[in-house]
């Protein structure tokens, strides 16, 4: 569903993405690791457009576009594109003056054109997909780091993406906040939606994740299903990184 050949990008002369190879199938989860710096978040935003790679292509379903652009990429064409993908942030990115409904409902509203009425419907619907049915009237700063977490996830399925991608959505709460979010993730998985998960919550990529990648520097230098990497005994970056972490995790 995900096709990703030979994707580079530079900033300022600094390659921050090498010759990034990936194949992503359609229902699995995919965890993407590795330290600080590596290239990580950088990567997410160059599947869903936030920063248009320097060279490579990226397919995702039927549509595919292939960089450096012999002309620059219409809005309509970014949209299109985007359009697949569900982004979830580390920091919830939810408008302030709206209500945890109304954050849900605009996209919908906007992006989506469907009638207030109808938003309101699939908005509830998500609301009591991610638990927080009762919540729907409250605004972001009523909301626990973990409830404001739920509502953007819930606002990045509404419309309907392919393809959900988390660029560490656990890192800003606090430890005992952590788990409903990571249950909201599994319970996607378990219904066969694809996600995408930058993380260090290492006990979920090595118990839900189908496939692990370990970044460094910009580069994808281990790869294969959750048991294969974190049984790796030759490569000291990624036990180290490891250890520091779930050091139990390393066979």
């Amino acid at each position: 569903m995900l096709t990703i050949r030979q994707l580079s990008k530079q900033f300022e002369g600094s390659e921050v993405l090498k010759n990034i190879n990936i194949d992503i199938t359609e229902g699995t989860t995919t965890a993407i690791i590795g330290p600080s710096g590596s290239g990580k978040s950088t990567l997410l935003n160059c599947i869903n457009l936030l920063e248009l790679p320097s060279q490579g292509t990226i397919r995702l379903g039927d549509h595919s576009l292939t960089f450096p652009t012999s002309e620059k990429l219409s809005h309509r064409t970014i949209l299109e594109f985007r359009q697949q993908t569900g982004m979830v942030f580390q920091g919830n990115h939810l408008f302030p003056h709206m209500t945890a409904l109304q954050n849900i409902m605009l996209g919908l509203v906007t992006v989506k054109k469907k009638n207030k009425n109808d938003a309101l419907v699939c908005a509830k619907a998500l609301l009591h997909k991610v638990g927080l049915d009762a919540y729907g009237e409250r605004y972001p700063y009523q909301l626990s780091g973990g409830q404001q977490q739920r509502v953007g996830i819930a606002r990045a399925m509404a419309m309907e993406p392919r393809i959900l991608l988390f660029d560490e959505p656990t890192s800003a709460l606090d430890p005992e906040l952590v788990e409903e979010v990571l249950e909201v993730m599994k319970d996607l998985k378990r219904e066969g939606m694809t996600l995408f998960v930058v993380t260090h919550e290492m006990a979920f990529a090595h118990r839900v994740a189908d496939s692990v990648f370990f970044m460094d520097q910009g580069e994808i230098i281990e790869r294969g299903s959750p048991q294969e990497v974190f049984s790796k005994k030759d490569n000291e970056k990624l036990r180290y990184f490891v250890s520091r972490l779930s050091a139990g995790l390393l066979n």
